[in-house]
């Protein structure tokens, strides 16, 4: 294998597959990329079993020549090192040779790499053909989906289905759900000649697409039973889907509430990080107390001293109520909405409440209450 690349676009190849490489995977073939160069331009793969990727370098973009190949071929190389390698080469074109199957050598005008490199016939062999249902988004909307949702997903590998997010589509609607069974987070987005299906992809997955997608308009997803495929103009991303069902969410969310408020997002989440700078409990506990007169976020500590965050732009309609929360929960929720106006929902002080943007129906945050007493 012997050709000539531009750096730029080799070091942004290396970048998206590097996501889907772990330099700790026990399989020391899969802590390489994988590099396969023929006439249709150079592919890179990366792989942990679970994720995969693959990208494509075209010879050509806009009549302007990316890639000289001398000689195809294939080879397996560490992602780590050739990763920055690549990104510090000060050259704008690079030179790759491989000698053997067994060195490549990585050059430029100033410097001269040679790295040892694996047998490209022990790299496993990875199902990435396109099949299943396919829907296509824009990247927007997948971009919001995950935005909104993502982080709302449980960290704790106890009750695995819990730590990604359940994409179910019925009819025109694709609704994504998030939860850590103490908050939950919903997404709604229309979608057209849209199969049915319920499938739940792992979280930290949705969090690297998501830097991956951002310069491409459209993203079509391929589901079937055991896997995803994201497609986008040079790049194939496949993941595992997580076994087993996602629980029912919809009775959670009420339809309607005794209690709602009306304020500025911007502003009460500064004063919800103010008001929990002085709780001394490990998930940041603040009181939000509502009437008509006023509406103060408050917390307390006999070890520390107390605040008083009074919000001044807001609407109530209710009587008294006096609320807990994870002031955590309620801010990231806030600021994943978006949104410069918000509305909360409230049925009591130990019932779920929801957050919503004002402007936007088709996003929702869903909060459990603490109990202070």
């Amino acid at each position: 294998m012997k050709f000539v690349v531009s750096k730029s676009h080799l070091l942004n190849a290396l970048n998206i597959v590097s996501r889907a490489i772990s330099p700790k995977n026990p399989r020391s073939i899969l802590t390489g990329v994988k590099l396969e160069l023929n006439k249709n331009g150079l592919f890179l793969t990366g792989s942990d079993s679970d994720v995969s990727i693959v990208t494509k370098i075209p010879l050509e973009e806009n009549e302007n020549n990316i890639i000289t190949v001398f000689e195809p071929g294939v080879t397996v190389i560490s992602c780590k090192y050739i990763l920055e390698i690549v990104r510090k080469l000060e050259g704008e074109y690079i030179n790759l040779e491989t000698f053997d199957d067994s060195i490549i050598k990585i050059t430029d005008h100033i410097s001269n790499f040679s790295l040892n490199c694996m047998d490209s016939k022990a790299y496993p062999v990875l199902d990435l053909n396109v099949s299943g249902n396919t829907i296509r988004l824009q990247t927007s909307e997948l971009n919001e989906i995950i935005s909104q949702t993502v982080f709302a997903a449980s960290d704790k590998e106890t009750r695995p289905i819990l730590t990604g997010v359940n994409f179910k589509c019925l009819g025109s609607l694709l609704e994504c759900v998030a939860t850590d069974s103490y908050r939950l987070a919903k997404k709604v987005v229309a979608v057209e000649d849209a199969p049915t299906f319920n499938i739940t992809i792992p979280a930290k997955t949705l969090s690297e697409i998501q830097k991956i997608i951002q310069d491409q308009p459209m993203v079509e997803l391929s589901v079937s039973d055991k896997k995803v495929i994201f497609k986008m103009a040079n790049t194939l991303l496949s993941t595992r889907v997580i076994n087993g069902m996602y629980p029912d969410t919809s009775k959670l969310v009420p339809s309607s509430f005794e209690y709602n408020l009306q304020t500025m997002a911007h502003a009460f989440v500064s004063s919800i990080e103010r008001a929990s700078l002085l709780s001394v409990d490990r998930n940041n506990i603040v009181k939000l107390s509502m009437s008509a007169e006023k509406v103060n976020l408050t917390s307390n500590s006999q070890e520390i001293g107390s605040v008083v965050e009074s919000i001044q732009n807001y609407r109530y309609e209710g009587s008294r109520l006096d609320i807990s929360f994870t002031a955590k929960y309620v801010t990231e929720a806030i600021k994943a909405l978006g949104s410069e106006e918000i509305t909360i929902g409230f049925n009591g002080d130990m019932k779920a409440f929801v957050i919503r943007n004002k402007e936007d129906k088709t996003a929702l945050q869903l909060v459990l209450p603490v109990r202070t007493y």
